[in-house]
């Protein structure tokens, strides 16, 4: 009996593509089954299977699908051979820019190249850095979709593949008899048979680099608070006396949007625009970046030398040092410094924006926040809202993603849209584009809860049996008094009130239940009262204001409705049936 491989991708196209491979060169030996990671379910995989997921970010997504006892492997990937001849054509020494569907990616990418094709030099591409002004050529494994505005001349290399060793690994789990230069051999005839790329597209200009690529016109500004955002940040971008700007917001809420368009709807929106990300780079190489250098009489200009009258963005600048903090400090308020290991004092003119993604009064309680500079830059500072502070605009936010990424005709169900708004996005705008991202490779229509990411369906999974635990806890506290019909009649009856913008006392409500054919005493009311507010199900307020049904009623009401209906339902087919 052949040993099975189960091979999981999130995207059916490259899953099509690594599973032709991996026939290609180990389908005599194997049964191969392939799955997306939308469509594996519980009992998918069996004990004892042989698991290969095409990356390891979407270990997460499934790990909790996969049978304890089976050997997982990691596909590592690497771009196909057969498809770089453009590449190796080019004359020594070009500086290409690598883009790829995401940072990981990018920088495997970027190791692949640079231990095949070592005669150029590359750099992975980040949506949130300028591009240097001396890049050659785009190289992209086949994501055009994804390069930036105004192209180079751009090399498509093709999907990356499976790489040699992973084969290998599948190999020794599986404790194949099976000579090396046999892999090697089909490994190369596989290359070629999923060969179809190494194709140049040619741009017209090199207007990408040193540019902020950003204006006010794309920030999806429908709520309140965004709209305030944005009218401060004009404000600030066209007045010239404004040296320094403040943008403070969570992780994910779009500061750097924010700073790139500042840029371009200022008065120097045609000079260079450069960003310095303060996070996870050594401090030593942040403060020559910034300032530059002079050892053993070379002298290295910093960024804000180079951006002469154009614009400094300093990304994360929590994660200075303080010395670097007050470093900063004084540069602002004197418009001068001196390069590091130098004496010439250099005039400041470039205008400076800093963002930050932690909450700078907490940072400067902890000493881990300049208070010189805090103050100096809370003059003219920027807050970016949550996501869950413009709740207002989730939709149009939803629909301009769909636009970038080409994938207008994506639909989703009532029932998503519901549970996605009611999701806490800790990682803001950015996770909902990485989510909507995810759900743009797959073919359902329209989108389901079952089509969510694992961490979202487990999520609302977790949140459904809260509401269904909180439901029956609430009424069991009912019935406890035996009066659930007169309850939920009591509690429809104010949200009718509330959407009219009226609440009722003890003697208006008696009124209203009994036009509903509800005849109950007033003591009997007043009893029914008491134990919905003691439930939190209903307001009393004071005096005449009457009585009104909360948040947590309104909630317990729908869901109830909601139950009784699907039940009503079932019946009626069964009565069919």
């Amino acid at each position: 009996m052949q040993k099975k491989v189960i091979i999981i991708a999130i995207q059916e196209r490259y899953l099509d593509t690594i599973t032709k491979q991996v026939k290609e060169i180990l389908g005599d030996k194997i049964t191969i089954h392939s799955i997306t990671v939308k469509d594996l379910r519980q009992n998918t995989i069996n004990s004892g299977d042989i698991v290969l997921i095409s990356n390891s970010q979407i270990k997460g997504l499934v790990n909790q699908l996969i049978p304890v006892n089976c050997p997982i492997i990691i596909a590592k990937r690497d771009i196909n051979y057969t498809n770089i001849r453009t590449l190796i054509d080019l004359p020594p020494g070009q500086k290409i820019l690598v883009v790829n569907d995401n940072k990981q990616n990018t920088e495997e990418t970027v190791r692949s190249l640079r231990e095949i094709v070592f005669e150029h030099e590359y750099q992975a591409y980040d949506p949130e850095v300028p591009i240097s002004s001396s890049i050659d050529y785009i190289v992209t494994p086949g994501e055009q979709h994804l390069l930036p505005g105004g192209l180079l001349s751009v090399i498509d290399v093709g999907p990356r593949l499976l790489d040699l060793s992973t084969f290998e690994e599948i190999k020794e789990l599986l404790g194949l008899e099976y000579p090396k230069t046999q892999i090697v051999k089909r490994y190369l005839k596989a290359c070629v048979s999923l060969s179809r790329y190494d194709r140049v597209k040619t741009g017209n200009s090199k207007d990408i680099r040193n540019v902020a690529q950003y204006h006010f016109e794309d920030i999806i500004a429908i709520s309140d608070s965004v709209r305030r955002a944005v009218d401060i940040a004009k404000k600030y971008a066209v007045d010239d006396t404004i040296a320094q700007i403040y943008i403070e917001g969570e992780k994910g809420t779009g500061k750097s949007m924010f700073a790139q368009a500042i840029h371009n709807y200022s008065n120097s929106s045609e000079l260079p625009f450069i960003l310095i990300n303060c996070i996870s780079k050594p401090f030593d190489i942040l403060e020559k970046e910034l300032f530059g250098y002079e050892e053993e009489g070379e002298v290295s200009q910093g960024v804000f030398e180079l951006a002469n009258n154009g614009t400094v963005c300093i990304n994360g600048v929590s994660e200075l040092p303080l010395s670097t903090q007050k470093r900063l400090f004084d540069m602002l308020v004197s418009r001068s410094f001196t390069r590091i290991s130098g004496n010439e004092v250099i005039h400041l003119q470039a205008r400076v924006i800093v963002t930050n993604y932690k909450n700078s009064e907490s940072l400067l309680e902890q000493n881990l926040f300049d208070e010189k500079l805090y103050h100096l830059l809370m003059k003219t500072s920027v807050n970016v809202p949550s996501l869950s502070e413009r709740m207002e605009d989730f939709i149009p936010l939803i629909e301009n993603m769909k636009q970038r990424i080409n994938r207008t005709d994506i639909k989703f169900t009532d029932e998503v849209i519901s549970y996605l708004k009611s999701y806490k996005w800790v990682g803001n705008v950015k996770e909902l584009y990485n989510v909507i991202t995810y759900l743009s490779f797959l073919e359902d229509s329209p989108i389901q809860l079952d089509s969510l990411p694992f961490y979202l369906r487990s999520n609302a999974k977790k949140e459904e049996s809260n509401k269904v635990d909180v439901q029956r806890e609430i009424i069991s506290k009912i019935e406890e008094h035996g009066f659930l019909d007169e309850s939920i009649e009591i509690l429809s009856t104010f949200i009718e009130g509330k959407k009219v913008h009226t609440s009722y006392g003890r003697k208006a409500l008696k009124k209203c239940l009994e036009e509903k054919g509800l005849n109950i005493s007033e003591q009997q009311l007043r009893m029914r009262l008491e134990v919905l507010h003691d439930i939190g199900l209903t307001i009393v307020r004071q005096g005449r204001a009457g009585s009104t049904i909360s948040r947590k009623g309104e909630a317990f009401i729908k869901e109830y409705k909601k139950n009784a209906a699907i039940t009503e339902a079932k019946e009626v087919i069964n009565t069919i049936e």
